[in-house]
C-alpha cells in the first residue's frame, strides 16, 4: 500500500474490482434515493486526479457518470450534489480539469475540496446536520492510501444520520503489520475506535487479519450501520484486502448485493464474500446455493415463514442476494419435495409476494 508520488498513476487490478462495485452501487442507489427526496449527496474522501496514467476514470469520475449516463437520468430532477476531497494540489488541479470536460445539468453541483480527509470530513458533517433535523440521503466512498487517514470516528459521526451509506476500502494485510509496532498505537485506536485491536499481538498470519476483520466490522455495527457486509477482493495478489459496506437500510443491503455478485468471473476479478467466519463463496458461473438452503432449514426449521422472511434472512445472514433465493434455492426444494407452499398460487414453484412455506422433515 505504498502511495503514489506522481500526479497520475497506474490503475491496479485491485481498483477494478472496487470501481466495479462503486459504479453498479451508485447506478442502483441513485435512483431510489432521487424517488423519495429533493437531494442526495455522494461523498469521494479521497478522490485522487480523477483520471489513471493509462486513461481510465477514478472514482469520483466514475460517480459522476453513474448519473450523467444513467439511463433514467430524466426521470431524476433532485438535487445531486458531489463532493471530492483530496489533500494534493496537482491532483485537485488535474481533478478539477476531468470535471469541466463533462457537461453537468442544473441540479448537479461538484465541489472539490483542497485538503485532508479529517479535516474537510468534518466539516461537511457539520454542514449536512445544518440541513434540518433529517439530512440528505448521502453516499461515501473511503478509499486511503494509508490505514491511518480514516479514524473510526469521524466515520461513526456520518453514519448517525439516517439514508447514509459507506463503503470503504480496508487493506487489512497492510494493517496487519503495524500491530504491535511501537508508536502506532494512537492511529490503530483511531482506526478501529477502541483498543481492541491490541488483542491482535499475540495472533499470527490468518488468525490475526480475521480477528482484525471482524472487528472493523463490529465497530462498524456500533457506529450506527444495521446491516454490514464485506467483500474479499481476490485479485491474484495476498489475501485478506476488503471492501466494507455499512447501511441502514435493507434495499440497500440488497442493491450491494447485486452489485457484488454482478461481477464477471471472467475478467478475472474474483471476489468472495467474508462477513462472517467460515463463509466464502467465490464467483462463477453457476452459483452453488446448497449452502444457502441449508442455513434457511437451520433456520427456520419445521416452523411456518413467509417470503419475506426467507429474503430477510438471505440478505442479512448469509453471503447470497435475493436473487438466488427464488429460482435457485427455493424451487428446486419444493419440486425435490423439501418444502411446501401453505398458501395458494397459481403456479407451483413460484413465490409473489405474501406467500407462506414450511419445510418438510
Amino acid at each position: 500500500m505504498t502511495a503514489p508520488t506522481d500526479t497520475l498513476w497506474d490503475l491496479e487490478p485491485h481498483s477494478r474490482g472496487k470501481h466495479h462495485i462503486l459504479r453498479r452501487y451508485a447506478q442502483a442507489w441513485l435512483p431510489i434515493m432521487t424517488s423519495t427526496h429533493p437531494r442526495v449527496v455522494l461523498v469521494d474522501a479521497f478522490a485522487g486526479p480523477g483520471r489513471y496514467r493509462g486513461g481510465e476514470d477514478g472514482s469520483p469520475i466514475i460517480l459522476l457518470k453513474a448519473y450523467l449516463d444513467h439511463a433514467s437520468r430524466q426521470k431524476m430532477r433532485s438535487q445531486i450534489d458531489y463532493v471530492f476531497i483530496e489533500e494534493r494540489k496537482d491532483r485537485v488541479d488535474h481533478l478539477l480539469s476531468e470535471v469541466d470536460k463533462l457537461a453537468k445539468p442544473r441540479n448537479v453541483t461538484v465541489d472539490v475540496q483542497l485538503g485532508p480527509y479529517q479535516e474537510r470530513f468534518k466539516p461537511l458533517l457539520e454542514r449536512l446536520q445544518q440541513t434540518g433535523r433529517r439530512p440528505p440521503p448521502t453516499f461515501a466512498f473511503i478509499d486511503p492510501f494509508g490505514y491511518g487517514d480514516t479514524p473510526m470516528d469521524l466515520t461513526g459521526q456520518f453514519l448517525q444520520f439516517q439514508r447514509c451509506e459507506v463503503l470503504i476500502y480496508m487493506p487489512l494485510p497492510f494493517v496487519s503489520r503495524f500491530v504491535g509496532r511501537e508508536g502506532q498505537e494512537a492511529v490503530l485506536t483511531s482506526l478501529f475506535g477502541t483498543d481492541r485491536w491490541t488483542e491482535a499481538i499475540g495472533l499470527h498470519g490468518d488468525e490475526r487479519l480475521r480477528f482484525l476483520h471482524d472487528l472493523f466490522r463490529d465497530q462498524l455495527r456500533a457506529s450506527g450501520c444495521t446491516y454490514v457486509r464485506s467483500f474479499e477482493i481476490q485479485s491474484g495478489g495476498p489475501r485478506g484486502y476488503h471492501l466494507f459496506f455499512g447501511t441502514t437500510n435493507l434495499l440497500g443491503l440488497k442493491r450491494m448485493k447485486e452489485a457484488m455478485w454482478s461481477l464477471d468471473p471472467l475478467t478475472g476479478q474474483r471476489f468472495g464474500d467474508s462477513t462472517e467466519s467460515g463463509q466464502l463463496v467465490l464467483f462463477q458461473l453457476k452459483v452453488n446455493t446448497a449452502p444457502l438452503l441449508a442455513a434457511l432449514k437451520a433456520h427456520f426449521g419445521p416452523r411456518e415463514f413467509s417470503i419475506e422472511d426467507a429474503e430477510e434472512f438471505t440478505l442479512v445472514e448469509t453471503i447470497y442476494a435475493a436473487t438466488h433465493l427464488r429460482k435457485h434455492t427455493l424451487a428446486p426444494a419444493e419440486s425435490g419435495g423439501e418444502l411446501k407452499a401453505t398458501t395458494a398460487r397459481r403456479r407451483a414453484c413460484t413465490y409473489p409476494d405474501g406467500t407462506r412455506l414450511r419445510f418438510v422433515a
